[in-house]
């Protein structure tokens, strides 16, 4: 549909190993001629770099190191010592990107390495941070080591917001179900009765004659239940801002099977779209391509999605999937979706397609792109007014949305509207 040059700031990802998807990696810088590698053992509280002048394993030569330095040491010595033809390396670690980002803003040069590639060859050595130091630089030149593609600041909050809510709804779930099961013991069964509600749990103080201490462990369970309903309910909110604050973000909820939660996630996740140089590497990365396995002479095997690429980000696209198809032929993505399922005889086939083609108009989108299979004038109102509705008056006041709920929508309506940004990289500050 439509045909676009790759970038020149796309990055030609790589095959792991570890991953037969298409993972967040691409194939590192060659070393450099007149510099030097510095390979950087990183911990929370202290770091340890090995020097290496060389562009091969066999003429690498270690002419340097500093053990256990503190940030602030390590970040001076860096600047001090080091310039832009220097390339400094690290393992993918919890502090990777942060140590990252504050060499770029020295001036200086960074990569960090893919950890399954590096850490394997610690296992059968003995190891310790000088070691490990100089591993990385032997283990980048020897091995052809993937590098992981390090987010921009905004994603990255982006990201662990996303971590944070997948959490909370998890541990929400589990307080839930926790209680559930204490009262199955005692064979009650709420039904579509809701545990947030006091009237629920007035009618389970009077479903039998509880002892002191089942009240008092009851109780516990409703505080642990509200605890992470509010937990979860904060984090909501704080997803609703970011939506209801970024053009790119609403623009995604006028795509089909696009909410609230599905518009942050993609753009947390995809981060910079141009470094997929076309929808098909977008789908690879988030598991929505078909596998198959090829054996001998005319032997093949189709695997379906699933066990490849970001299955989180893969089942939240499922479900905006399935919610085209129930919605039947009232859309053209719902009649495309239904013709392609009495073809196939198979619902999850036909939602596995669906959610693609969503994928593959989220990328033209943030591409600039005119997508084609968007809500209807209906559909994005009611998306919208849902927005305003969880974020509250009190929200929408401090964010600077006054007016009626009718005028806060249009006011949205314009920000969809507009003229499409010119980079769509999400996240770029």
């Amino acid at each position: 549909m439509y045909k676009l040059k790759p970038s020149a700031a796309s990055q030609k990802p790589t095959k792991a190993s570890f991953n037969s998807a298409l993972a967040e990696v691409y194939a590192g810088p060659p070393p450099p001629k007149d510099g030097k590698l510095i390979g950087v053992d990183c911990h929370p509280d202290s770091f340890t770099s090995a020097v290496f002048e060389g562009t091969t394993p066999h003429d690498a030569r270690k002419v340097g190191s500093r053990e256990n330095m503190e940030l602030e040491d390590f970040l001076g010595w860096a600047k001090q010592r080091f310039t832009a033809k220097d390339l400094f390396l690290m393992e993918a670690g919890a502090n990777s990107f942060e140590i990252h980002r504050r060499l770029e803003e020295l001036g200086l040069r960074a990569e960090v390495l893919e950890s399954a590639f590096v850490g394997k060859h610690a296992k059968d050595y003995a190891d310790d941070d000088k070691m490990a130091a100089a591993r990385i630089v032997l283990v980048y030149l020897g091995n052809k080591v993937p590098c992981v593609w390090v987010p921009d600041t905004r994603t990255l909050e982006r990201r662990q917001l996303l971590h944070l809510y997948r959490m909370a709804v998890a541990n929400d779930t589990a307080a839930t179900n926790s209680l559930k099961s204490y009262l199955n013991q005692s064979t009650i069964r709420l039904k579509k009765r809701s545990v947030h509600q006091q009237e629920t749990r007035d009618w389970i103080f009077g479903q039998r004659a509880w002892s002191p201490l089942q009240v008092q462990l009851l109780n516990e369970h409703f505080q642990s239940v509200d605890k992470e309903a509010a937990a979860r309910k904060r984090l909501y909110l704080l997803i609703c801002q970011e939506v209801s604050q970024d053009p790119l973000m609403l623009r995604m909820m006028n795509l089909m099977g696009v909410s609230i939660i599905n518009a942050f996630a993609l753009l947390a996740t995809i981060g910079d779209v141009h470094r997929f140089s076309s929808p098909e590497k977008l789908v690879a990365y988030i598991g929505l391509n078909p596998g198959q396995k090829t054996s001998g002479e005319g032997k093949r095997v189709k695997l379906g999605i699933g066990r490849r690429g970001r299955r989180d980000m893969r089942n939240l696209l499922i479900q905006g999937a399935q919610s085209v198809l129930s919605r039947g032929g009232r859309t053209t993505l719902g009649k495309w979706g239904w013709k392609l399922f009495a073809r196939k005889g198979h619902r999850n086939i036909a939602v596995g397609a669906i959610a693609r083609k969503m994928l593959v108009q989220v990328w033209h989108l943030l591409m600039g792109n005119p997508p084609t299979d968007l809500e209807s004038n209906k559909g994005l109102t009611a998306k919208l007014r849902k927005l305003l509705v969880d974020l509250g008056k009190v929200k929408r006041a401090e964010m600077a949305m006054t007016g009626s709920l009718v005028e806060c929508i249009g006011s949205l309506r314009e920000r969809i509207l507009a003229k499409p940004l010119p980079s769509a990289a999400a996240g770029a500050a």
